[in-house]
């Protein structure tokens, strides 16, 4: 991973256009063979320090991971947080709302976007379970950090994924006081709209037969993902994101909308029973979605199981008309996104309230 200083360097370009600056944390620190580790690493920034960062030093056998604190000018040290994980390819500042929403949030929160190991084309060789554990990590560090502080994790596309397992899976991990779901989409029906049908029962046979063999953290060759996906691709990978029938039990498909209700009960319904706050902003213009798919019932579905459960839905909750996948590619319908998150007069933002 490249030196915080280099990293500050390559985005300095982008943050030109905004006066929020960029604290960088180090929340852990690979470990080198001949190297013992240390307790108090030095945050790394142009701006000046502000009172109560510090970079966190973790287990020495975890990657290094690095969080984007996007601070406003005058307000220093928010108590409470709102992290950010992208979806596939995507990394800092990559997501087009980002800036938008930063600047919308409540004095009383910091935007803060971390640097994954599936982070922009580690996605190929990564899993959500490994996404989470990071997470894990970035969550314990800012509640260590601010013991008061609210944290709500917040996915965009396939970081959606990595929200829902984060509060409904099993495992020891602090826990968030919400959850938004910007564009959860099903990598699945994705592939199967990309791929000519062929192609793809051709390459789950490939993967199956990799794993089967042993091979299954390998890399499947080139022509399976790089010139569609963007990145090379595990067969164990491949599997979890395209999720071959009859049973589609990929761990990354979660959105699809041919799930049976119990595969939506044993991850919205457990999120609710764990008294986590959700909103589902479901994109009415998402190109990654099947023509065939009825959104505003997919959207229903979700929060059905969800609400059931017994969890607390954001009323800015479900389908965005007119907005693409990341919201802004296709128009100005970021507006809308923001307003659903933000409006204080209908407290659609009351994830961050309560």
């Amino acid at each position: 991973m490249a030196d915080p200083y280099n990293i500050e360097k390559e985005i300095g370009c982008r943050l030109g256009i905004t006066d929020y600056p960029l604290l960088i944390c180090s929340i852990g620190q690979q470990k080198n063979n001949n190297e013992k580790p240390r307790n108090t690493p030095q945050i790394r920034t142009s701006q000046p320090r502000i009172p109560g960062i510090n970079a966190h030093q973790t287990a020495p056998q975890t990657p290094r991971l690095v969080a984007f604190e996007h601070t406003r000018n005058g307000v220093s040290s928010p108590p409470n947080i709102l992290l950010f994980v992208g979806g596939l390819n995507e990394g800092f500042l990559t997501t087009p709302y980002i800036q938008s929403l930063t600047a919308s949030l409540p004095r009383s929160y910091s935007f803060v976007e971390v640097l994954l190991s599936s982070s922009y084309s580690g996605w190929g060789h990564s899993s959500i379970t490994q996404d989470v554990e990071e997470m894990a990590q970035c969550v314990e560090y800012f509640q260590s950090l601010r013991p008061h502080a609210k944290v709500v994790i917040m996915g965009n596309s396939t970081g959606c994924q990595d929200v829902l397992h984060y509060v409904s899976s099993v495992g020891s991990r602090p826990i968030v006081d919400g959850a938004i779901l910007q564009a959860p989409v099903s990598d699945r029906e994705a592939i199967q709209m990309i791929y000519p049908v062929e192609d793809y029962r051709r390459y789950n046979a490939m993967a199956q037969q990799w794993v089967r063999d042993g091979k299954g953290d390998e890399m499947l060759p080139n022509q399976v993902s790089l010139p569609i996906l963007g990145s090379r691709i595990t067969a164990n990978r491949w599997l979890s994101l395209a999720s071959p029938g009859p049973e589609h039990k990929g761990e990354d498909d979660m959105f699809s909308s041919d799930l049976e209700p119990g595969r939506f009960q044993a991850t919205f319904g457990v999120a609710g029973r764990r008294g986590v706050a959700m909103m589902i902003l479901f994109s009415g213009n998402d190109k990654f979605v099947p023509s065939t798919v009825d959104k505003e019932v997919l959207v229903a579905r979700m929060e059905k199981a969800f609400v059931d459960a017994g969890g607390k839905l954001g009323k800015g909750s479900g389908v965005l008309p007119g907005a693409s996948h990341t919201v802004r590619e296709e128009g100005d319908a970021d507006d809308q996104c923001l307003e659903r998150l933000n409006n204080k007069r209908n407290q659609v933002f009351f994830i961050l309230k309560f």
